[in-house]
């Protein structure tokens, strides 16, 4: 009867983190800062907590990406010609993935946090609330740049969408809506493969990242269509500056954590 109610219990906290990371990645980024933790903390190792959570990303987009598609949302022309890039970037990412030692790949997640965090303070707001002029479409700046934002989707995906969002907006000249549709396509694409190819490695914890992935889809379904209210605007740029400072807080103690005299842990 205990294991019962374990078993249950630990199977409810991957229900609720899903749904937050699908809800979170739909409505701008970094729902990866939700569940990554989550499956750290139910004992799985850096490498394959790293893995199982694409899972969770996967199907949360999917199930985002169906949702835009309904309101004829998706630029599907561009975007699958975005996803050559991004995918192959990808690819470069996750065989990184697998040969950097843990506390590198600690230290390179901590800067990038930092960096996203610094961009959305110093450039995304003004964005959001006034987009960059030009036509929407493709451009070489920008597919150049997919190229290195895939990379770091296939590296570890944590902040993996507000670098995509920030390159449809600003490079690509979409207003939020289509950025927003397109950032799923893209996540899909850049997911897809990196699933694929950690599965040939046996890194993928199945039963955790499909009871997780249960929750993205209803998060991602939420999340696709609170974005296209009115306010999204508001919300989009508040949501993102809250997760990645609370993500950067998160990071700064567990990089801090093994420094400190173990009589001060207690």
């Amino acid at each position: 009867m205990h294991a019962t109610f374990e078993h249950l219990f630990y199977g409810l906290i991957l229900l609720i983190a899903g749904l937050g990371c699908g809800l979170v990645n739909t409505l701008a980024s970094s729902g990866s800062a939700i569940s990554l933790p989550v499956l750290l903390m139910f004992g799985l190792s850096p490498l394959d907590a790293n893995a199982t959570n694409r899972l969770t990303v996967l199907f949360g987009s999917l199930m985002a990406l169906r949702t835009f598609q309904a309101k004829g949302e998706v630029e599907w022309r561009a975007g699958l010609k975005m996803c050559i890039p991004a995918t192959l970037g990808s690819v470069a990412g996750v065989l990184a993935a697998e040969r950097l030692p843990g506390r590198g790949m600690a230290l390179v997640i901590t800067a990038a946090v930092m960096a996203a965090l610094l961009l959305l303070v110093f450039k995304m707001k003004r964005v959001l609330e006034h987009p960059s002029p030009g036509v929407a479409g493709i451009t070489p700046a920008g597919m150049f740049a997919l190229l290195f934002v895939g990379f770091w989707m296939g590296f570890i995906v944590l902040d993996g969408a507000t670098y995509l969002l920030l390159v449809l907006i600003l490079m690509f000249h979409y207003d939020l809506i289509h950025a927003n549709a397109l950032k799923m396509l893209l996540a899909v694409a850049t997911t897809l493969v990196p699933i694929l190819m950690f599965t040939g490695h046996g890194s993928i914890r199945w039963p955790e990242g499909l009871v997780m992935s249960a929750g993205s889809v209803a998060g991602g379904f939420i999340g696709a269509r609170l974005t296209m209210h009115e306010r999204a605007k508001f919300w989009i740029y508040r949501i993102l500056v809250a997760v990645l400072v609370l993500e950067i807080v998160h990071l700064g103690v567990q990089y801090v954590a093994p420094y400190i005299p173990p009589i001060l842990r207690h």
